[in-house]
């Protein structure tokens, strides 16, 4: 305690995933247009946000006909044989309440499409414990 009564070397908790407040607060926002999703011959591309998201939206760009996106939470859950993700027709959308540090979009032909991405940002640092070595952070 220093001379006026206040602690000098106090230090304060890091918000974490379990911080209900950094879900509470207006997110900040972040946006990306007329991002290249990769053909599926290819590597899956991963978005990787400055800080855990309150909110993600994903928006298939190209109209119809045109190849559906997959939008998953790992590289394996969008490519190979994986099964662990959802796609995005020509034109759809979809908007989930996620706290995610990365998301990974594929193409499901041998043609790349495009695609948007606007994401609610929280305080919450990047940095959730690897849950799997083969497939990054996978909630």
């Amino acid at each position: 305690v220093n001379k006026m009564g206040v602690y000098s070397n106090l230090e304060w908790q890091q918000p974490g995933l379990g911080d209900v407040a950094s879900y509470q607060v207006a997110a900040v926002p972040y946006a990306s247009a007329s991002i290249t999703v990769p053909a599926n011959s290819s590597t899956p591309l991963k978005i990787q946000f400055p800080y855990v998201t309150k909110f993600v939206t994903i928006a298939n760009e190209v109209t119809s006909p045109g190849p559906a996106i997959r939008v998953g939470f790992s590289v394996l859950g969008v490519s190979g044989s994986g099964t662990n993700y959802f796609s995005l027709d020509a034109g759809e959308s979809y908007t989930g309440e996620w706290r995610i540090e990365d998301i990974f979009l594929f193409s499901s032909t041998a043609a790349q499409t495009s695609a948007s991405i606007i994401a609610g940002l929280t305080s919450i640092p990047r940095g959730i414990p690897t849950l799997g070595a083969a497939t990054g952070n996978n909630w």
